[in-house]
């Protein structure tokens, strides 16, 4: 795999990742107060036309008496306005992490994070189909023979339309060469020079800008 490849395998899975993160981590987050959670209850301090409650934990639950917030059906929110009280699981060191029976689960995330997911596999699947061509290609002609060089990208402008070309080798041919320069590759028609640098090496020559 080239290094430009590589790159943009990194950028996607990064990407991966921090789409999916938020609901793998309220997933997470949710069976952990399933099973290490306990029951409390909770005095409502707000109320409105809505089914939105305000509440608060007791004070050994969460010291600094927050205000926490939640949308519930019409059974539960009746009942809480009712009583004052709220029926909710709670992790002991985190009151953040909680969970109320007869809260109203807002499928926006889920449909988010799906959106976003089959985009982002579009745009690996276009990769995967048009490889480099989703790239800008340059093309030249060699000024003399293709020599092996340390790892480095680089187009030079050394005189008129004479360049120091440097980059990977991505495709080799018996009169070309294709190297990667990061965010496009050029291909170097060799005009009878030598070319004995292999695939996925890296290159240099000298050549005109032809396109």
């Amino acid at each position: 795999m080239s290094s430009g490849r590589r790159r943009s395998a990194f950028v996607l899975l990064l990407l991966a990742v921090v789409i999916n993160l938020p609901l793998a981590h309220s997933t997470w987050t949710d069976a952990k107060v399933e099973r290490s959670g306990e029951d409390v209850s909770a005095t409502v301090v707000e109320h409105g036309d809505s089914d939105w409650l305000s509440f608060r934990f007791p004070a050994d639950v969460d010291p600094d008496q927050r205000t926490w917030s939640v949308e519930v059906d019409d059974p539960t929110y009746d009942e809480a306005v009712a009583t004052g009280r709220l029926e909710v699981r709670v992790l002991d060191a985190d009151p953040s992490a909680y969970r109320v029976d007869g809260a109203v689960e807002s499928r926006v995330p889920l449909v988010v994070t799906a959106v976003a997911d089959v985009l982002l596999l579009l745009l690996v699947l276009l990769m995967w189909r048009f490889g480099g061509r989703l790239r800008s290609s340059l093309r030249a002609v060699a000024l003399g023979d293709v020599e092996r060089c340390k790892p480095e990208i680089l187009l030079e402008r050394l005189h008129a339309e004479d360049y120091l070309v440097r980059g990977e080798v991505l495709e080799v041919g018996p009169d070309r060469v294709v190297l990667d320069l990061g965010n496009r590759t050029i291909e170097v028609l060799l005009d009878g020079h030598q070319n004995p640098v292999g695939h996925q090496q890296a290159a240099q020559v000298r050549a005109r800008m032809i396109g």
